[in-house]
């Protein structure tokens, strides 16, 4: 395989095996951070539609809670043992029968247990899905968050690190696509129309009278999650610089948060906190989307799945194109800075592209516009931060620093961001359209991404104190990276 001038290119079991747990695990997100959403929005109604916001905004935030935990103990045991593979491959199997299980999570099947409230019966369900997202988001944090994340960084250094955040930032957009464009009539539920005929996906004016396919949806989703798990036994490779760590102890499972750590990498929890603030402006609107297409935007019976779909391949060709050019550039940081003010434009455009400029459905070209300039910058500035996450993060515990990154990307965003746009969800007007029920179904505000526009102005302060850094100092392990890079592309050859 040919050397370029920082060392060999990654192979192609290398990158097979980015592709395939980077997209089959983003998949697997995309069910947990949006699909239960609309799970409960659309088959489990409260009396007031609005308390589903709250009802969503709790179980994003014990998922996060969840899922730092698991990556905290994650981590430190995937370097005890000295092999990312297997709980990779295992985790991603045992993963996707975990989402086959939300099948049998019905308020019908809680009234067959002998609830005859409906409510009672509905809160029981809500209860009973947000623990077990829980279950399944320990095991897909410890799979997914902790032992694929560290062998990325196990298995990437130098020039071609850019090229594989740009890759793996695009795969959260295509596995979107991939759910939506795929498996999204599935959830579509059923109204009758002002005129009395049945209508399949949302309606304004319209009574619901039955719910989607969600257990097919649930079994097509969990199967595709657990086939690529066993793929990874065969296929997957740990790093040949991998090595069981004896020094690895779970008494450091708070290694990361100590005053003598954080001092030490203070360049790279500078980075966490921009990763951060990001992520909580992310939050406060993606949690809702789906939702917010659909009634507030006036996309029905799926049709939102297109405005989306433009948005992607727009959004993620441009990340690709940006991670090959990212990876020419001496210093990563000059694009921050840019990219947030683009952020915080894209997050304006879609305040407006919405009921508050426009009467009716809001005209596609606007959302897809405003979309491609958000999603677009969102996707470059998380690949920029993370590939600067991984060229700070001591080689010798990248496990550690596992659960540190998760308090930053999951853990703060999916608390904060959620529960802002709850809050202000109270506020919302009803959409004229009755649930299954009889109640009224609330739209979601657009003011989420006024949340996000002021939320991302915050990661200003982090970024400029990045730039004052030295040059050397953002790379301080290129040696040590350039070294397992070489012995990686050795042994993959």
């Amino acid at each position: 395989m040919k050397a370029d001038g920082n060392g060999k290119k990654l192979g192609a079991n290398v990158w097979t095996s980015v592709i395939i747990f980077g997209l089959f695990g983003q998949i697997a997100w995309v069910v947990e951070n949006m699909y239960f959403n609309v799970f409960i929005d659309r088959t489990m109604p409260l009396e007031d539609n609005r308390f589903s916001a709250v009802a969503i905004s709790v179980m994003v935030a014990a998922s996060a809670i969840t899922a730092t935990a698991a990556t905290l103990i994650g981590g430190i045991w995937s370097d005890r043992k000295g092999n990312r593979r297997k709980f990779i491959s295992i985790g991603y199997i045992i993963w996707g029968l975990v989402i086959m299980s939300f099948a049998l999570i019905t308020v019908n099947n809680v009234q067959n247990l002998g609830i005859k409230s409906v409510q009672t019966a509905t809160v029981i369900a809500i209860i009973v899905v947000v623990i077990m997202d829980c279950v399944m988001t320990y095991i897909g944090s410890t799979a997914n968050d902790s032992a694929f994340n560290a062998w990325v960084t196990d298995n990437t250094a130098g020039p071609d690190r850019g090229k594989v955040e740009g890759v793996l930032a695009v795969m959260p957009i295509l596995a979107m696509a991939a759910v939506f464009g795929g498996l999204d009539w599935m959830t579509q539920d059923t109204y009758l129309n002002a005129a009395g005929e049945e209508v399949v996906g949302w309606v304004e004016g319209g009574t619901k009278i039955a719910t989607g396919n969600w257990t097919l949806f649930y079994v097509l989703l969990g199967a595709i999650v657990s086939v690529a798990g066993i793929v990874g036994l065969f296929t997957i490779k740990d790093s040949p610089s991998l090595k069981p760590s004896s020094d690895s102890s779970y008494r450091d499972i708070f290694y990361g948060f100590r005053k003598s750590v954080v001092k030490a990498n203070k360049n790279l929890y500078l980075a966490y906190i921009a990763m951060g603030i990001i992520g909580i402006a992310n939050n406060s609107y993606m949690t809702y989307l789906i939702m917010y297409a659909e009634r507030t935007l006036q996309y029905p019976n799926g049709s939102y799945i297109l405005p989306v779909a433009i948005i992607i391949v727009t959004s993620a060709a441009a990340s690709v194109v940006f991670g090959i050019y990212m990876d020419k550039a001496k210093d990563r940081r000059k694009f921050m800075l840019p990219l947030a003010g683009v952020y915080l434009l894209g997050a304006i455009g879609m305040l407006l592209a919405s009921p508050l400029c426009f009467e009716g459905q809001t005209p596609m070209a606007a959302v897809c516009l405003a979309g491609f300039v958000l999603m677009g910058a969102n996707l470059c500035l998380t690949a920029t931060i993370t590939a600067t996450v991984r060229d700070l993060t001591p080689p010798d515990k990248t496990g550690l620093f596992q659960g540190v990154r998760m308090v930053f990307w999951v853990l703060i965003p999916m608390v904060i961001g959620p529960a802002l746009t709850a809050i202000i969800q109270q506020f919302s007007e009803p959409s004229g359209s009755l649930d299954i029920n009889g109640n009224p179904i609330y739209n979601y505000t657009p003011y989420m991404f006024l949340i996000a526009a002021v939320i991302s102005v915050f990661a200003v302060l982090p970024i400029l104190k990045l730039g004052k850094a030295p040059l050397a100092d953002m790379t301080p392990f290129a040696a040590k990276n350039a070294e397992n890079n070489d012995d990686l592309c050795e042994s993959d050859e």
